[in-house]
């Protein structure tokens, strides 16, 4: 896990072409404390003015020796490789190069990712099984590939001009380059105060204008002449398959096994995230069974709260089933501000969700106790049906397919679940009035709080949003939008820069891309059935998870309460915020509208929690990166 930098200049410049490499790149020492490495090199025909720069910080997770340094070439020096990231199936593919008569100088996973291009070209990003941010420069064939892993979990941005292309890791790093003008992107902004974030990843842009994400599970050529050509060289394609319960059981079972014993290769001590749901328990249970030894897990749970924010007692019980070494971290309200600040320092983006403020914490403890690998739960819930609202979706694909038996049957399975009525199917109609087979509607799924904004500002970036999809499921519509644009990219953002600030490498064993696939074409009966979501998980957990987790009925989340706290000890704090001067001369927000819904969140009228999260995210950016 490391941090990439690097561009293509086509002119002179008046700056000094390997300090700014260097500066790129050291800008990011949190992402690669243990190692560094820059070149510049002459660029095509024109090769007394035109460059490329190749910059590395490294964090030494597979072969730790010098051996696997970067910038990193071939032996004949005609291709160099900066990545970033984990191919989990390095061993298998490196074994399948030396049958090709490769050779190799080290164990690292970045010789084989240089190997692999070598012999298959842009085709191995097929063959990957993991997670990468990578450029490479071809000199023979003149171009450069900046490719990034099917789900986008390590990050990728560029920026481009008529004489240069510039690109990083991060965007403090792109910032470092001199050409660069730095503007907020006001659309994106909109976006994610509007409607509650969800809809950020619509496309590739950033928070600052012109500065863009590499899109996932693509990769960009571009020339001696900045032409950019972009491939993708992975889709998801739902279709279901007809299988039975034992077979989709097996074949669930073998394939997350599997992605958890690739996710546990390293050459350092891996950990665990453990909150009390399916999937961390899962994951550490089934990590446990792998190794044949403990694990170290961290949780986090709140301090005064009770019930709904605390799952200690689904936790322990993962304890006490794998003699699991534990850590547990309780946030400090008090602290939040000061902590937002540094985490906008790492994230260079306003943080989607409070969530993510209770994570950082956890991973300054992982990183505290000298685990650099830490393994997540990470879209269990996208991938098998885990939220409330997919039971909506469940509901009205019953009824419009004419199954009504499973329908009152499925109904029933969940009120006796959960004590209480769930609803009418009237309400699921309500709820997804503005759904078609294959096309379903942003507007009116969240609230809408782009009352926030001047009228100008909301008049001009309004806009339905519309996603169009090809299975005639409308479960399955949602699971892949959300899977892939509503809430992954944006959990996957935080997710690496809260560990990777903390010098730490992050895995998803359910983002393995072979059990995305497999549960994409898993009818809805395998996710959703006698009432509770994530069927085959269970099924296929029998006899690994305890029994208290593996049948729980509730669903916590992982939680902060920060609702709570912006009444109580953050009060003042967001009151003075946005009743600032800095706030009111930002020229787009409607302050008298902010601070009724804060009034109202203060009577417990409404409860606007991500409202005031969010506001307070994008004040504290704008101060970071604009000033006052």
């Amino acid at each position: 896990m490391c941090g990439i930098a690097g561009f293509i200049v086509l002119r002179k410049t008046d700056f000094d072409l390997s300090l700014t490499i260097q500066n790129m790149a050291n800008s990011m020492a949190h992402r690669g404390p243990d190692d560094r490495g820059y070149l510049v090199l002459p660029y095509g025909e024109q090769k007394n003015k035109s460059y490329v720069a190749l910059g590395h910080r490294r964090l030494k997770i597979i072969d730790l020796s010098q051996r696997a340094h970067q910038p990193m070439s071939n032996f004949s020096e005609k291709i160099f490789i900066s990545y970033n990231g984990e191919i989990y199936n390095y061993i298998e593919l490196r074994e399948e190069l030396i049958q090709k008569g490769y050779n190799f100088a080290s164990r690292s996973d970045t010789e084989v990712v240089l190997k692999a291009y070598e012999e298959w070209g842009t085709a191995c990003f097929k063959k990957f099984n993991g997670m990468w941010a990578m450029a490479i420069f071809d000199k023979e064939k003149r171009r450069i590939i900046l490719s990034r892993g099917r789900f986008g979990q390590k990050p990728l941005y560029y920026y481009k001009t008529e004489k240069e292309l510039i690109f990083a890791s991060e965007i403090k790093a792109l910032l470092k380059y001199p050409a660069i003008i730095k503007k907020p992107n006001y659309e994106k902004i909109f976006r994610y105060i509007a409607y509650n974030y969800r809809y950020i990843d619509i496309d590739d842009s950033s928070y600052f204008e012109n500065i863009y994400q590499v899109p996932k599970g693509s990769y960009l050529e571009i020339d001696e002449f900045l032409n950019i050509k972009e491939s993708s060289y992975w889709e998801l394609n739902p279709g279901f398959m007809q299988v039975s319960d034992k077979k989709a059981v097996r074949g669930f079972k073998d394939i997350f096994i599997d992605a958890v014993r690739l996710r546990l290769r390293s050459d350092v001590p891996v950990g665990c995230m453990l909150s009390g749901g399916m999937d961390s328990t899962s994951i550490t249970c089934v990590a446990y069974k792998v190794l044949k030894k403990p694990i170290v897990t961290f949780s986090g749970i709140s301090g005064e709260e009770k019930g709904v924010y605390d799952e200690s007692g689904y936790i322990n019980s993962v304890i006490k089933e794998t003699n699991a070494k534990f850590h547990y971290i309780r946030p400090d309200p008090a602290d939040i501000f000061e902590t937002i600040k540094a985490m906008l320092y790492y994230h260079d983006e306003p943080v989607c969700t409070v969530t993510w403020y209770s994570l950082y914490l956890i991973a300054k403890k992982v990183a505290k106790e000298k685990i650099p690998v830490i393994l997540n739960g990470h879209s269990g819930d996208e991938l098998l049906a885990g939220y409330w609202d997919h039971y909506h979706y469940n509901f009205y694909d019953l009824e419009i397919n004419g199954d009504i038996g499973s329908l009152e049957y499925e109904r029933k399975c969940w009120e006796n679940n959960h004590k209480r009525d769930i609803f009418e199917i009237e309400k699921s109609r309500e709820y997804i009035e503005k759904l078609t087979n294959n096309e379903v509607s942003g507007m009116n799924r969240f609230p809408d709080y782009s009352g926030c904004f001047k009228d100008e500002i909301s008049s001009k970036y309004q806009r339905d949003i519309h996603f169009s999809t090809s299975s005639k499921s409308l479960l399955a519509n949602r699971l892949y939008l959300e899977l892939l644009f509503e809430t992954i990219p944006p959990s996957l953002r935080p997710e690496d820069r809260n560990t990777m600030s903390q010098s730490l490498e992050s895995r998803s064993p359910f983002l393995d891309y072979r059990l995305v696939e497999y549960c994409f074409s898993l009818p809805n009966k395998f996710k959703i059935r006698n009432g509770l979501g994530k069927w085959v998980l269970r099924e296929a957990m029998k006899g690994i998870l305890p029994e208290d987790v593996r049948t729980r009925k509730d669903k916590a989340g992982f939680i902060s309460p920060a609702d709570e706290w912006f009444r109580t000890i953050n009060r003042k704090q967001v009151y003075d915020l946005i009743n600032s001067e800095s706030f009111k001369n930002r020229g787009i927000f409607n302050i008298k509208a902010i601070n009724e819904l804060f009034e109202q969140h203060l009577k417990k009228e409404k409860n606007h929690q991500m409202l005031l999260w969010q506001i307070i995210n994008i004040e504290l950016w704008f101060k970071r990166f604009f000033g006052e």
